[in-house]
């Protein structure tokens, strides 16, 4: 028996091992993968170009987080390091006072970010420019995402096999009614508001009218945006614009220059010539060097402005990449409690998600409002619970990109009886009362569970008209007219009172200062955001396998975690959230 023990014990220790051991490996190679990235800064040489590649990840709030250096391993693609949109605007405008820095070289194909990232970088750029210094860019293919900002260049390079898409907005949708039909599932739907389509796809073939019609001119109020910007940057008027994005005259390199929209056909040495011996360049330096030099200003101010990152989903339970009740109380608790903290920027990324996360999150901010100012800046969208969350602040900015709105509920229950009756299997039921049963995949909602499905859809709409009309200080019935379910650009947004003021992050950070009463500050930066490595102990504490998902972080990850958010199979969930993964192809 002793022995028996002693054997017992061992194995037991050895199992210990071989489950903890394997854990701190993987900890420690995360760790020497993120330090292995740090480079060493290199220093800023007089006469140097400093050199943007546009197509590294730019975000609002770039979280530190060691499971992104691991998720690159093993995949021989090298992983461009993020940076944050303050920092890189800030550099850029620091950039244009710096004798050292002679212009900007803007490399990389493609672009990092969303539209309200090109609009605050373009705004820096468009300093820089009018500071008297040049800015170069060339390409073997312009996209049209990086173009509207290549396009401020100075002398702009086109390789002449090359050339430019330059073609206007679209959009698509993919509908799967008849595939439900085909294979007997059926999707029961709840919602308000006729705009709010993030259902159509399973009713119909086709888009409605009113989805037609709120898609066509989102798409119209952005590319006048886009165009204009493009046109004013090359000294166009913006009809050549669209004429050449009609006619996709870009594709071919002489009709580009024909056109204006390049400066010289040329290959890679006539670009790297013109730097070196027209403008007399020999150095350069890249952003990421640039912004880690150590600053010669001292923050002294002691008042400060803190910003807090609002960006992906509104969950209800904290998951990677998303926004709780939890994460944001914690931030606001957290500003409140800081006496030196006199007003507050919410920066909101978000197309929405749980209706009560949302409204527990538009509580806890009613809550900081009473202590201090509290502005909202929107970046690429804040819609439906996105835009919950942001009606009853001070006031509110927006790109004239931003995608906003979309004032309505939805809930979406599937059922998938018909097909599971084609394979043998039935479902029997017995309850105390009718309405005991929650829907489920196997059985329909009863008839007399339906309206008070409806019923509890209609509430959650009614209340959020009200929140609405109480921060935009209109009517009920006003707000009912421009909700409904539909986005809107932040360009239309200003027109119908959805928010105050076209404007970036910095804007909205002059507006709180303003609000507090203060001159002299210091901004701070906070997210609400999930990190990856906090849902991972999560999951290692016994966290729900979405954990896992929303972990992995890929494509088939976030269609997951999203219908995951939409349909519940223990109960129904009402939705305050865009009507789809909205996605402008530039």
């Amino acid at each position: 028996m002793k022995e028996f023990f002693k054997m017992f014990f061992a194995a037991l220790l050895a199992g210990v091992v071989l489950t903890v051991l394997p854990f701190f490996m993987f900890m420690g190679m995360v760790s020497i993968v993120a330090s292995l990235s740090e480079d060493e800064v290199a220093g800023v040489k007089d006469n140097s170009m400093l050199v943007i590649d546009l197509s590294a990840p730019i975000m609002d709030c770039v979280v530190e987080d060691p499971m992104n250096a691991f998720a690159s391993l093993g995949y021989g693609v090298e992983e461009k390091e993020a940076v944050g949109l303050k920092d890189l605007t800030d550099a850029i405008t620091r950039a244009a006072e710096d004798d050292r820095i002679k212009g900007i070289v803007l490399s990389g194909s493609g672009f990092g970010g969303g539209m309200a990232q090109m609009m605050a970088v373009e705004k820096a750029l468009e300093e820089f420019k009018a500071s008297g210094k040049d800015i170069v860019s060339y390409a073997e293919y312009y996209s049209q995402g990086e173009y509207v900002l290549k396009s401020l260049s100075t002398r702009l390079f086109l390789n002449p096999n090359g050339g430019v898409d330059l073609k206007g907005l679209a959009t698509q949708m993919p509908f799967f009614k008849g595939f439900l039909e085909k294979y007997g599932i059926d999707v029961q739907i709840f919602r308000v508001g006729k705009f709010k389509s993030a259902v159509e796809p399973y009713m119909e073939s086709k888009m409605s009218d009113a989805n037609r019609e709120q898609n066509l001119r989102m798409l119209e109020s952005v590319w006048d945006t886009i165009s204009t910007a493009i046109a004013e940057n090359r000294g166009l008027s913006k009809a050549d614009v669209c004429v050449a994005a009609s006619t996709r005259a870009g594709m071919f390199p002489q009709e580009a220059l024909k056109a204006g929209l390049v400066d010289t056909l040329s290959y890679y040495e006539g670009y790297a010539s013109y730097i070196k011996d027209t403008l007399g360049v020999k150095n350069k330096i890249s952003i990421a060097d640039y912004i880690a030099q150590p600053s010669t200003a001292l923050e002294t101010a002691k008042k400060k402005i803190a910003v807090i990152y609002a960006e992906g989903d509104i969950v209800d339970a904290p998951a990677a990449g998303s926004i709780s009740t939890k994460s944001m109380r914690k931030d606001i608790e957290k500003v409140i409690k800081d006496t030196n903290v006199v007003a507050v920027v919410l920066r909101v990324n978000s197309p929405g998600g749980s209706a009560l996360a949302s409204d527990n999150i538009w509580h806890s901010l009613e809550e900081l409002q009473k202590e201090k100012p509290v502005v909202v800046s929107m970046g690429n969208y804040a819609a439906s619970g996105g835009y919950y969350i942001s009606c009853g602040t001070d006031y509110i900015f927006a790109e004239p990109t931003t995608l906003t709105g979309s004032i309505g509920v939805f809930g979406v229950i599937p059922n998938v009886s018909k097909l599971a009756s084609k394979h043998g299997i039935t479902i029997d039921e017995v309850a105390i009362y009718p309405n005991s049963i929650d829907p489920s995949l196997l059985a329909p909602v009863s008839r007399g569970l339906a309206p008070l499905v409806q019923k509890g859809i209609e509430n959650v709409y009614s209340q959020f008209l009200s929140r609405v009309a109480e921060g935009r200080k209109m009517t009920v019935e006003e707000v009912h007219e421009i909700a409904q379910g539909r986005v809107w650009s932040g360009s239309d947004a200003i027109e119908i009172g959805l928010v105050d003021e076209i404007g970036g992050l910095y804007d909205a950070i002059e507006k709180a200062a303003a609000l507090a009463g203060v001159e002299e500050y210091r901004v701070t930066q906070t997210t609400a955001t999930k990190k990856s490595i906090d849902a991972f102990m999560e999951l290692l504490g016994g966290s729900k396998d979405d954990e896992i998902r929303a972990m992995v972080g890929d494509d088939a990850a976030d269609m997951i975690n999203t219908m995951r958010e939409i349909v519940d199979e223990n109960s129904p969930r009402v939705m305050a959230r865009m009507p789809y993964g909205y996605r402008i192809d530039f």
